[in-house]
């Protein structure tokens, strides 16, 4: 049989008019009838009407998100529907490529999830801007290398989170209301299927403006979380008069509740020695009923005022409170039952709103306590620096002061330029120094212009950023120890026979000379000058430069440098000494390429064999 069939239906559009019988029914099609065609791999679920419903919905929800936006990232946000239509899962997931953020929401109490999608242009202006982007236009390239990172996703998830409040809103006419939450957020299409490929959905496709970017928001909601509440989506559910009368169901059942009656009368003020004789069974003469005034209470509500009573006993005041709430009725007032019941809700809904705000607090107060056992199990297993807990007073990023820049570099060298200009816009200018001259030279300028340009940052971030960062950072300290590096080797070749020093250097000179350099500059540095003899030191002076020497002492330490001037020849120690007390403050870039000229001077004397440098062990 074919995918396709047809039906009969009275909706004049699309329609083919046909005379024969339908799918061998017995039943002829009536007068006026048309056949529609229908597709069981795509059938729709949806009216026209739901659809329409559909939108009505999703406009609340882009009015109500627009603001919600706009106060969050303080910048002129705005969405707006472009397109309401159903299709199967699929359809909608295949062509979405690149890294987008597809917020998975779960919307109680109906049995399912829907998807809230936003495109990577989107995701990226939505990040960019948190950490505080001016989001000025620039060079078409993409700001994100990888996808969303550890300090990235917490901020998405809390603006998601507040915008799905408001989809929350936008549902409110359903009856008992829907609570929607974030259950996760994924970045890859596969890693979403919430349904089956070839389930139908409906989707709701608006345009996203974040200041001068544009980008696309999605909610899509599955057939079957929906299918509870679809009788809700028609014209005749949202537009039926629902007026302020008591159901008749509750009315029925109010007035077959058990609930004690009582009438009383204003028995006036008796004097004290009526009160002082009162026994268990005395009788208070009560005033005439036509002079005072008498209530109806009703399970504890007074619910009418009366006067004219007649005296009589029991049976009077019984037949005065049904001829009361019959006068009640017959004059169009409130039903008494009705009132008492409505007071009933009332109280019951006070109640509920008691224990939910009780629950409410409790509920901060223990995420409170969590964070604090957080925070102590980070010292426990950490140490104090990764208590990142931001302290009142303290500044951003405080606790990362005493970080070494270099894992520092290695772990912002993932993050985007964003996040790297607002990490180094709070912490120290050395330390930011530092940082750049560590990250990747191409991503350096950006950097930097981003810096300059920082906007406002809410304080929020600043302490979520600086708990990421001081956590990954000291698990990354604590991994592992330091191992390698240039100045292991100088100290190993520092122990080597000279042969074996001389063999390794001249073969890293042919394979890696940048590395020979570094080596053999750490090797022998200026200070270890000390370590000659006087008449190496007084063929050192008869070569070098002496502005470069004294120079080349500005930061040795007091003691070293004492003893160096001590070891200067006789005629040259007076006047080196005086040069540097005249000297003043120097760059120690200056410095360190006078000693470094100086080094290259001793060098070469050892190869001519006119002085010998004798190492320890030696």
């Amino acid at each position: 049989m074919s995918d396709v069939i047809r039906n009969y239906t009275d909706e004049p559009e699309e329609l083919i008019p046909v005379p024969q019988k339908v799918l061998g029914s017995r039943k002829r099609l009536p007068p006026g009838g048309r056949i529609k065609l229908y597709d069981f791999r795509r059938p729709d679920k949806f009216s026209r009407e739901q659809l329409r419903t559909m939108q009505i919905i999703a406009e609340t929800f882009t009015r109500l998100a627009s603001t919600t936006l706009s106060a969050a990232l303080r910048l002129p946000c705005e969405l707006s529907v472009d397109l309401v239509d159903q299709m199967t899962y699929d359809e909608y997931m295949a062509p979405i490529e690149g890294h987008s953020t597809l917020a998975v929401v779960s919307m109680e109490p109906l049995k399912g999830q829907a998807v809230v999608h936003i495109d990577a242009a989107g995701t990226d202006a939505l990040v960019e801007r948190v950490f505080g982007s001016r989001l000025v236009p620039v060079a078409a390239k993409p700001l994100a290398a990888g996808g969303v990172t550890d300090l990235e996703m917490a901020q998405l998830e809390r603006v998601l989170s507040a915008m799905i409040k408001d989809l929350g809103e936008a549902w409110g006419f359903v009856p008992g209301g829907l609570r929607p939450a974030l259950a996760a957020v994924e970045t890859e299409p596969r890693f979403c299927q919430i349904v089956p490929p070839n389930e139908m959905i409906v989707t709701t496709a608006c345009s996203l403006s974040v200041g001068p970017v544009k980008g696309r928001l999605t909610v899509v909601y599955p057939f079957l979380l929906l299918e509870p509440v679809l009788h809700t989506l028609s014209a005749k559910y949202w537009y039926e008069r629902r007026g302020d009368e008591v159901n008749p169901g509750s009315r029925a059942a109010a007035r077959r509740a058990a609930m004690p009656a009582e009438l009383v009368l204003d028995a006036g003020a008796p004097p004290i020695g009526l009160l002082r004789s009162l026994r268990k069974g005395s009788v208070i003469e009560l005033p005439d009923g036509d002079e005072g005034r008498a209530w109806l209470r009703l399970g504890g509500a007074r619910v009418a005022e009366l006067s004219g009573l007649r005296a009589g006993g029991d049976s009077a005041s019984a037949d005065f409170a049904g001829r009361a709430a019959d006068a009640l009725v017959a004059k169009g007032e409130a039903d008494p039952l009705a009132v008492v019941a409505g007071e009933l809700v009332a109280g019951l809904e006070a109640v509920r709103t008691g224990v939910a705000d009780a629950m409410a607090a409790m509920a901060s107060r223990i995420d409170e306590l969590r964070g604090g056992q957080e925070d102590l199990t980070d010292r426990v297993l950490f140490g104090q620096a990764d208590a990142v807990g931001a302290r009142p007073g303290a500044a951003p990023f405080a606790s990362l002061a005493g970080v070494p820049a270099e894992p520092f570099a290695l772990f912002l060298s993932g993050e985007r330029p964003q996040v790297c200009a607002l990490v180094l816009s709070f912490v120290g200018d050395a330390l930011a120094a530092r940082l750049l001259s560590l990250l990747p030279e191409a991503v350096q300028p950006e950097v930097t212009r981003r810096v300059a340009t920082m906007d406002w940052v809410t304080p929020q971030v600043l302490s979520e950023t600086e708990r990421i960062l001081g956590r990954k950072l000291s698990a990354m300290e604590k991994s592992g120890f330091e191992a390698g590096g240039v100045k292991k080797v100088v100290g190993i070749l520092n122990f080597s026979p000279r042969e074996t020093e001389r063999r390794v250097i001249t073969a890293l000179d042919g394979s890696d000379p940048e590395l020979a350099e570094s080596i053999k500059r750490n090797m022998f540095v200026f200070e270890d000058i000390v370590i000659l003899d006087d008449e190496s030191i007084a063929a050192v002076m008869e070569r070098a430069d002496e502005k470069d020497f004294v120079v080349a002492m500005k930061p040795m330490k007091d003691d070293e440098r004492r003893r160096l001037l001590e070891r200067l020849p006789a005629e040259r120690r007076d006047r080196v000494r005086a040069a540097y007390e005249a000297l003043g403050r120097a760059r120690m870039s200056d410095c360190d390429a006078a000693g470094f000229r100086i080094v290259e001077i001793i060098k070469a004397l050892e190869q001519e064999g006119r002085i010998g440098i004798v190492r320890e062990g030696e």
